[in-house]
């Protein structure tokens, strides 16, 4: 009884300090990539893993820039699922085109000629301007040898000032940067033509 007694001012106040936490905001929106405008195909096979990001722009929170540099989340929409996996998704959408090879996702298990070691170094908005920036390694995936890297971005223009348009500008700002990075690889591993054959 006497312990019970000690205890209950404890329980007490930590069930007070949970009744005035605020109540977390449901955003308005969810937003997706879509589908991608155009596919690559590759050569060989291409292990794709989930982008590099800080947990500022990899995450499922929209951040604009200020006029002073200060980035701040953007109240009321955000992302399906992280910015991180969307890119990987709309990657692998992107090169579903009949090459020789495939784009498989890392967390299957496959084994490939080639992985993809990427990040994601700005996924922004400026006022109504969307950024997107990523960088990007093709290493053979048995040695681990650099075999070429990139660095891309990507701008497009909200059609209006509100949050919804300009998170559907950083969708297409997103969708643009991966098509860059898909004809990257599409590039190179790309098997070199047969020589013309001599008469």
């Amino acid at each position: 009884m006497i312990r019970f007694l000690s205890i209950a001012p404890l329980l007490l106040a930590a069930t007070a300090c949970v009744s005035v936490l605020p109540e977390a905001e449901t955003p308005e929106g969810l937003y997706r990539f879509g589908a991608m405008p155009v596919h690559e195909s590759v050569d060989a096979t291409v292990i794709v893993r989930e982008p590099d990001a800080s947990r500022l722009v990899g995450g499922r929170a929209i951040a604009a820039e200020d006029s002073k540099g200060a980035l701040r989340l953007v109240r009321g929409v955000e992302w399906a699922d992280s910015a991180t996996r969307l890119m990987q998704v709309a990657l692998l959408d992107a090169l579903s085109d009949g090459g020789k090879g495939v784009a498989v996702a890392a967390e299957s298990g496959a084994q490939g000629e080639y992985e993809l070691s990427w990040r994601v170094s700005d996924f922004t908005l400026a006022g109504t301007t969307a950024r997107c920036g990523l960088q990007a390694t093709l290493l053979t995936a048995s040695s681990r040898d650099v075999v070429a890297q990139t660095s891309v971005s990507s701008t497009a223009e909200a059609a209006g000032s509100s949050n919804a348009a300009r998170a559907q500008a950083l969708a297409e700002a997103g969708r643009s940067c991966v098509g860059k990075i898909a004809e990257f690889l599409s590039e190179q591993t790309a098997e070199p033509a047969a020589p013309d054959s001599v008469s």
